[in-house]
């Protein structure tokens, strides 16, 4: 019983550092737009790469019991 209770305190804690991650990330790119000399440099192009930047460092986890 201990190990399943271990198990889902570290899965908790994983999805807590995740969305840490997330965070940081999206705030660093809000700083970045905030930037008056990034403004002009950014193209739409640029913009639509946003989103998956966010992202792509972030591996989401199943929530299934292992069978």
């Amino acid at each position: 019983m201990r190990d399943r209770e271990a198990q889902e305190i570290s899965m908790l804690a994983l999805d807590l550092l995740q969305s840490a991650l997330v965070l940081v990330n999206t705030r660093l790119v809000d700083m970045v737009l905030d930037a008056e000399d990034w403004q002009a440099k950014l193209t739409d192009h640029d913009l639509r790469g946003l989103t998956p930047m966010l992202w792509s460092d972030v591996a989401c986890t199943a929530r299934s019991s292992p069978t």
